[in-house]
């Protein structure tokens, strides 16, 4: 993560989302908002996190202390001298930021809302996500446990997991798919929202994301992905969506960014597509023609 992601980016540690409840998932990652991007320090006041979470000032103490419990968070309290002279305390954090084995959420996450649910709701289902998000597969938005194995692999009942899954499906946020669940926001984990092969570069992560948000909104089925096929595109396009972001130049950016040469080449497309060839001549103007296998030699001795 760069530096000019600190306002933007969070990493939250897969363990601990597999030991919380989801409201408490939830009030641990506002308290990372709350910390420091380099040291994990905070003074944030609970009230404060009460009224960004729903939860009263008290239940979220004890939250947060159920984490200090699991290792993930130093709380100390601090005396000062409020304004009329009289010493108060206060809580100061130190929340302990990983080096593996986390996820990373963005800002936009905690700025999203939705009509007609209280901030305590809001906290639940969000919480509930984030939690669905440590365990899908290698940080995809991918996961294909089933119900009764979530159930078994994190801190919430079967019939927990029943509700808020229902109601995910419900406000659109998470989708069944192909077998399994998918998780449909764009919070989490740039280039990394679909299960790619080991060792998949970021950039053909990005690449394959975009076009697949691309059939997504155009109500069509995405092509399976091909290593290949996506190579071709990088060639012409080898720039992520944060290189384009630091040169500060639209038409550069125009030129050069997936997503807007396809919304400017393909605005009408409603057709099936078969393989992503079909991109790859979109954005290159050229196919993509496979390389002959080579016959063995035979050698006479």
């Amino acid at each position: 993560m760069k530096i000019e992601d600190e306002n933007y980016y969070r990493v939250f540690p897969i363990n601990l989302g597999k030991q919380l409840s989801n409201k408490e998932a939830y009030i641990y990652l506002l308290l990372l908002f709350k910390s420091d991007f380099k040291t994990g320090e905070s003074n944030v006041l609970l009230e404060t996190l009460s009224e960004e979470a729903g939860y009263k000032a008290d239940a979220i103490s004890d939250y947060l202390h159920k984490v200090k419990k699991l290792g993930y968070v130093d709380i100390t309290r601090q005396f000062f001298k409020a304004e009329n002279g009289q010493p108060k305390t206060k809580n100061f954090y130190k929340v302990h930021i990983p080096s593996k084995d986390f996820i990373m959420v963005s800002r936009s996450f905690l700025e999203m809302h939705f009509d007609n649910l209280t901030l305590k709701e809001e906290t639940d289902i969000k919480g509930f996500i984030l939690l669905i998000k440590c365990i899908c597969l290698n940080n995809c938005n991918l996961t294909f446990y089933s119900l009764r194995k979530m159930a078994t692999r994190l801190s919430l009942s079967y019939g927990t997991i029943q509700k808020y899954m229902k109601r995910c499906i419900e406000l659109k946020l998470i989708e069944q798919h192909k077998g399994c669940y998918r998780i449909t926001l764009d919070c989490f984990d740039k280039g990394n929202a679909n299960y790619f092969p080991k060792g998949t570069p970021p950039l053909y992560k990005e690449i394959y994301n975009t076009i697949d948000l691309f059939c997504q909104t155009k109500g069509l089925e995405t092509p399976p992905y091909k290593k290949e096929l996506i190579g071709q595109i990088a060639v012409e396009y080898p720039y992520t969506w944060q290189d384009l972001k630091q040169a500060n130049d639209l038409e550069f950016t125009k030129r050069h960014s997936v997503k807007f040469q396809l919304a400017q080449r393909l605005p009408n497309l409603n057709e099936p597509v078969n393989s992503l060839n079909y991109f790859v001549k979109v954005l290159t103007n050229k196919d993509y023609i496979i390389p002959p296998k080579k016959e063995p030699q035979l050698f006479i001795m």
